[in-house]
């Protein structure tokens, strides 16, 4: 039974830091143009103190190893993850541009695309209100 033509996934990760300790959330967004999607989300929580640097690789790498064990499963019904949503943002003003071509370089090495602010939309708005 071939799947739905416009069924996409994606994956995005956020995380948040506070009373020493990191909550990551990654989340798998299911998006069948048109017609809405459907999210799955997992956390991690980390305790112990870890500069921002860290934690924006941390959550990067999370995103990553959900996507490459979850593509061969994707790939027996003939669709795959290619985006990997970020929450870094290019604004010089945030910390998390500093971390932009670490991350995004990974995550193109691991064979995936990587987004950022304003087009990584699975991070921001899915991933971000699961990782408070």
């Amino acid at each position: 039974s071939k799947v739905d033509g416009n069924l996409k996934f994606y994956i995005g990760a956020d995380s948040h830091y506070s009373h020493n300790k990191t909550i990551y959330s990654v989340v798998l967004v299911m998006l069948r143009e048109g017609k809405g999607g459907r999210g799955y989300y997992h956390r991690v929580i980390n305790k112990g103190k870890i500069t921002t640097q860290q934690r924006l690789f941390q959550e990067t790498y999370y995103a990553v190893k959900l996507a490459v064990e979850i593509n061969p499963l994707l790939e027996s019904i003939g669709k795959k993850i290619t985006e990997i949503h970020t929450d870094l943002n290019p604004d010089p003003n945030y910390i998390s541009s500093t971390m932009i071509s670490q991350c995004l370089g990974y995550i193109s090495g691991m064979g995936f695309i990587g987004k950022t602010k304003p087009d990584s939309w699975a991070a921001s708005s899915v991933a971000d209100l699961k990782s408070r």
